[in-house]
């Protein structure tokens, strides 16, 4: 979600006449941390708010390729960003199933407009192809006439809705249309592909009494099955790379993992297929994305009917992480593994092999991919496999080349949750069950982080693990597993006497802090069930948990903190800023509600720069927490903070005009501060 705003946010101010200075100072900022990390979407959405202020068009192609975990942040960023930029338009192209989702966030401000191809486009491409017809003599004009006939009838409606956010009213949408190109396409490809008339035409009446577009796929699929040679195994094998691949894969890429002779522990480049070869191979499924490099199905309906059919591939994620663990064993691999500055160049399929072997073997794998994988894993685990899994999935990258060898394969199998390969290497007996890597993490604390629940049974029934130990940033497993929701785990960790479930890290964050942060209200349920937890403790910077969900607008975690009585609902952090004003500030209109409702609150409380609740939902445009804390008596409407700006003053100048206008009819505001 980073990359796609982050690369909205840098169209947009390519089209400033200078960059804000805000922006500046917050790219600096992240370019002198440590790596030099880019800004985190939080801090993108707030720039996005600064520079989107005028009249602004956010357009998104493909929306329903976006997987819907991301679909849902990307929402709700783009919900935060008309909140404060109201002159912004939002265009979206999607399929008609993500309709609802975006008219949910974006209630009676949502235009959907229905697209596709004419039914004179349709005609004009039937008679283009019939008039490159291979085999004429297998035509006749009575034929072609049923099929421009035929063909159109069947076709079945293409959606592709376009939805304009922002607006207020609504308008009528386009004509539906009731054909499908692609469909279109496909028919005549199969039709054309019949020698003789006769034949054309049975495959013309079986199409017209029902073969639809999954049964024209069906038909491909048969075609390319009943290749003479390797053609036949290319092209199922292409499918299933892309179909079940964990994201799309480069040209070179996929080349390289079809030329993998399983076992192997040389890498033949002469069995290195060429993409020409693939795409012929494929019956034309598959298709070159120029831009990215990477290949992917012609269309996602394809992806819904391979997805719909299981059994057309035999264990495929079995068969990926086979190969994915013969090229981590090649000798071509291997050789990186002892050069600190290696050149991956000639080996494309590395970065996908270390990155997601583990996400294949664990949904399947055979005894042949756990020999593999114990194989690859008993000695030590190829340095160069680190670097590219942490660099992707960690977003960590080490100077320190000798220090990489420290994540053991046992660190990797649970990282990655494979019951069966920790299981094997623990009776191999290879590793210390407390061995720390490079961060201070021993394979306990990478199989909580990631929720794997078997293997934290496994390690955990190990003699002489320590359930608690820390990390090189003080977090136990406990810590890391509660951040991340796992409940089965945090359940599991605090049922061993061992383990302190209030216990600070480095910073002084506990693992109530950090589940509360995040809004997991069942880990939150359960720790505050724990006597030895307390739920008001802050961390270093005076943040409690109840600031931190107020400050992330988590309704239901809020109100399980509000319901303990050692919870002091107006407690600030060390600069003053209470849940209130943090809530406040950034629209969580239910969670400002709750703490409005407490007695021990005052609404009017500034921070240390002597900004208000009032003044921060101001500054934010916030309409409806604006008229509830001016509903309340002891708010003063004009309370300026240290640099003398009042709450009309920074509403009239970020252009909330609604915001203004409700301060303005405060007898008590001053008229015209600007």
């Amino acid at each position: 979600m980073a990359s796609i705003l982050g690369s909205l946010l840098r169209q947009v101010v390519g089209g400033l006449e200078r960059i804000p200075e805000e922006i500046s100072r917050a790219f600096q900022e992240e370019r002198n941390s440590i790596g030099g990390r880019g800004p985190r979407l939080p801090d993108i959405v707030k720039m996005l708010q600064t520079v989107t202020s005028l009249r602004t068009f956010i357009c998104i192609d493909a929306w329903d390729e976006c997987a819907a975990a991301h679909r849902v942040k990307l929402l709700n960023s783009l919900q935060q960003i008309l909140q404060t930029s109201p002159c912004t338009r939002i265009f979206i192209i999607g399929r008609p199933h993500v309709r609802a989702e975006i008219e949910k966030r974006f209630t009676g401000r949502v235009i959907s407009v229905s697209v596709g191809p004419s039914q004179n486009d349709i005609m004009e491409y039937l008679r283009l192809r019939l008039d490159e017809d291979e085999t004429p003599e297998a035509m006749d004009e009575r034929l072609e006439a049923e099929i421009l006939e035929k063909i159109p009838q069947r076709m079945s409606e293409m959606y592709v809705g376009g939805m304009l956010l922002g607006i207020s009213h609504h308008t009528q949408s386009a004509n539906r249309y009731e054909f499908r190109f692609l469909l279109v396409s496909l028919s005549i490809d199969t039709i054309l592909q019949e020698s003789t008339i006769s034949r054309r035409r049975e495959k013309l009446r079986k199409m017209t009494n029902g073969l639809e577009l999954g049964d024209v796929y069906g038909a491909t699929i048969e075609r390319i099955k009943a290749q003479s040679g390797d053609k036949s195994r290319l092209g199922m094998t292409t499918l299933m790379w892309i179909n079940h691949a964990e994201r799309p894969l480069r040209a070179d890429e996929l080349c390289h993992a079809l030329a993998v002779e399983l076992g192997s522990t040389d890498f033949d480049v002469g069995n290195i297929p060429s993409m020409s070869t693939l795409v012929n191979c494929c019956q034309g499924l598959i298709t070159v994305d120029k831009e990215e490099s990477t290949v992917r199905l012609i269309h996602f309906t394809l992806q819904e009917h391979l997805s719909a059919h299981p059994d057309i591939f035999t264990k495929p994620h079995s068969a990926m992480a086979e190969i994915c663990l013969t090229y981590l064993n090649s000798r071509r691999a291997k050789a990186h593994s002892t050069n600190p500055s290696p050149d991956t160049q000639n080996t494309p399929f590395l970065e996908y092999c270390s990155v997601f072997w583990g996400v294949h073997a664990k949904r399947e794998l055979s005894d042949c991919g756990r020999s593999l994988a114990l194989k690859v894993l008993k000695e030590d685990y190829g340095q160069i496999s680190t670097r590219l899994l942490l660099a992707e999935v960690n977003h960590f990258y080490s100077s320190d080349f000798n220090t990489l060898y420290r994540f053991s394969g046992l660190h990797c199998a649970s990282f990655f949750g494979i019951v069966e390969v920790v299981a094997g290497l623990i009776e191999m007996g290879c590793y210390d069950i407390n061995e720390v890597d490079f961060l201070g993490c021993g394979p306990l604390a990478w199989a909580a982080r990631n929720g794997h629940e078997e293997v934290v049974k496994i390690l955990l029934g190990q003699e002489g693990v320590n359930p608690d130990k820390p990390d090189n940033g003080g977090r136990t497993p406990l810590s890391l597993a509660a951040g991340r929701a796992h409940e089965a785990v945090v359940k599991m960790l605090l049922g061993r006497e061992e383990v302190n479930p209030d216990k600070r890290d480095n910073d002084g964050q506990t693992p109530l802090l950090f589940a509360a942060q995040n809004g997991h209200e069942g880990v939150v349920e359960i720790l505050l069930g724990q006597e030895e937890v307390n739920p008001d403790k802050p961390d270093e910077w005076g943040k409690t948990p109840l600031l931190l969900a107020a400050q992330s607008g988590h309704e239901g975690v809020a109100k399980m903190l509000l319901g303990r009585e050692e919870v002091n609902p107006g407690k600030p952090d060390k600069r003053g800023r209470t849940p209130l004003s943090l809530a406040a500030g950034r629209a969580h209109e239910a969670v400002v509600k709750m703490l409005l409702g407490r007695e021990e609150v005052n609404p009017d409380k500034p921070d240390e720069w002597g900004k208000t609740p009032l003044l921060l939902a101001a500054k934010s445009g916030q309409e409806g927490v604006v008229k509830m804390l001016l509903g309340r008596e002891v708010v003063n409407p004009d309370k300026p903070d240290k640099w003398g700006r009042t709450p009309l003053s920074v509403a009239s100048q970020h252009g909330y005009v609604e915001v203004a206008a409700l301060l303005q009819s405060c007898k008590a505001v001053t008229p015209g501060t600007v």
